[in-house]
């Protein structure tokens, strides 16, 4: 009867789900699904904000067309892409500045001359 006890029987495959290995990749993937969100965001305000005050005539440009939904389209795909990898990049390259600058502050001193 025991073996037949899930709580004593773990299944290998929640073993996997729950490893430390696969928790810091869910976060890894939920920081950078984050950070393109801020990014996609921006990039609606911004491309929204073009589009109402008709800076360059775009809107007008587009409106001017029969393709308009494609023009806007591909103005909101340009944004988001560029605006998200922006967001992207700034999450990614703040976030070992504490750790990663205490420990070059630490090795410039051991280097160090006393006599300088």
């Amino acid at each position: 009867m025991a073996a037949n006890d899930p709580s004593q029987d773990p299944n290998p495959e929640d073993e996997v789900r729950n490893s430390k290995a696969s928790r810091e990749a869910r976060s890894i993937v939920r920081f950078m699904i984050e950070h393109t969100a801020y990014g996609g965001f921006g990039a609606l305000v911004f491309g929204a904000l073009v589009l109402f005050f008709d800076i360059g005539g775009i809107y007008s440009l587009a409106m001017a067309s029969r393709d308009a939904p494609i023009f806007i389209f591909l103005l909101f795909f340009g944004l988001f892409v560029t605006f998200g990898g922006i967001s992207l990049g700034i999450g990614i390259m703040t976030l070992g500045g504490f750790s990663d600058d205490d420990h070059y502050r630490d090795e410039r001193r051991r280097e160090q001359n006393p006599d300088d």
